[in-house]
């Protein structure tokens, strides 16, 4: 089986899953978001690594 992954918000809740690469949609365009505020995990099989903070970024205004 392949891996897979996921993104989480730091509570816990899933934002999305699937192959790499995964996007956050629904946050408005220069919304901040802190280091820790979402987590990427790694899935094989049914194992799942430690959750992995996602660096800090601001939400960019979309293209075209």
């Amino acid at each position: 089986m392949a891996r897979t992954f996921e993104i989480n918000k730091k509570d816990g809740t899933k934002v999305t899953e699937g192959a790499s690469p995964l996007a956050i949609t629904g946050l408005s365009a220069g919304t901040e978001v802190a280091k820790g505020d979402y987590v990427a995990i790694a899935v094989e099989e049914s194992q799942k690594s430690d959750p992995v903070d996602i660096p800090a970024f601001t939400v960019k205004a979309s293209e075209g």
